[in-house]
């Protein structure tokens, strides 16, 4: 009983959500640096609906293993192909499982996951803050700025030059980019950060959009807190099931009287206004 009514539940939120769980074929996947793939995924009816900062739930095989989906941020879509891709880089035993998988091959994909950045109609100037595999999820986002007509900037970290992506992409869209390597083998060396509150003072942004590493939005957050510009970080935690049924991937929040809950990344999230993330410092 109790399983069928998890089901039932399970069910319920797809639907509502508009969540589908689909076979997705694999039309393409390869290596963009060392141990980062990009993996291209049919999928029309999701390529449809997506939004900038949305996420899915993919598995390496359809053979049961592993058991749970790894989390991966929507990196780009086109409609017309029908297709969504996905970037990732390896770290554990599921990522090493999805770099092995090859064109042709059927991965269960559950999609469109979490809600995306919420870009206001009147927005005039915009800053996009990205680091390293975090510019999977940005780049939709500047898609659609461009599409609005909003005047941005993009602020691009990685540790080293060969592992800065998306730069093809970035160069096509023409908007003004600076990079930042940990080594400075590219651009400034340092992070993305540095500077960022005179960047802020001086340049008239209304809002900044970040995601990265977790002391890189940290940061950013702060800083567009203490500078009161609006920012949204989106979030990665370990997740379960991916739409806020097991409760996996809690994080802390802080509402505007200092009051501290628990927020589902999944479900609640991935994106967050950063001055609402209790940072844990």
């Amino acid at each position: 009983m109790a399983e069928n009514a998890i089901k039932k539940l399970v069910v319920t939120i797809l639907v509502i959500k508009g969540i589908e769980a689909i076979s997705a074929e694999v039309l393409d996947i390869f290596a963009v640096a060392e141990g980062i793939y990009e993996m291209e995924l049919a999928a029309p009816t999701v390529a449809a609906k997506a939004k900038p900062g949305q996420f899915v739930m993919v598995r390496p095989n359809a053979l049961g293993q592993p058991f749970l989906g790894r989390p991966m941020g929507i990196y780009d879509v086109d409609q017309k192909r029908g297709s969504i891709t996905i970037l990732f880089e390896v770290h554990g035993k599921g990522t090493t499982l999805l770099a092995k998988v090859q064109k042709g091959d059927m991965l269960p994909v559950v999609a469109p996951l979490g809600n995306g950045f919420d870009v206001p109609e009147d927005l005039g100037r915009a800053l996009v803050v990205g680091g390293g595999i975090g510019v999977a999820p940005l780049y939709p986002l500047l898609l659609q700025l461009k599409e609005q007509g909003v005047y941005t900037e993009v602020l691009l970290g990685a540790q080293t030059a060969d592992r800065l992506l998306a730069m093809d992409r970035l160069v096509r869209l023409n908007m003004p980019v600076t990079v930042f390597t940990d080594d400075g083998s590219m651009g400034t060396k340092g992070y993305p950060s540095q500077g960022l509150a005179e960047l802020l003072k001086e340049g008239g942004f209304e809002t900044v959009f970040c995601c990265g590493p977790m002391p890189l939005m940290r940061s950013v957050a702060q800083i567009c807190a203490a500078a009161d510009v609006p920012c949204q970080v989106s979030l990665e935690e370990r997740m379960g099931c991916g739409f806020g049924i097991c409760v996996g991937c809690v994080v802390d929040h802080k509402a505007a009287d200092g009051t501290i809950s628990k927020k589902r990344v999944c479900y609640d999230g991935p994106v967050f206004e950063g001055k609402e993330v209790f940072w844990n410092d």
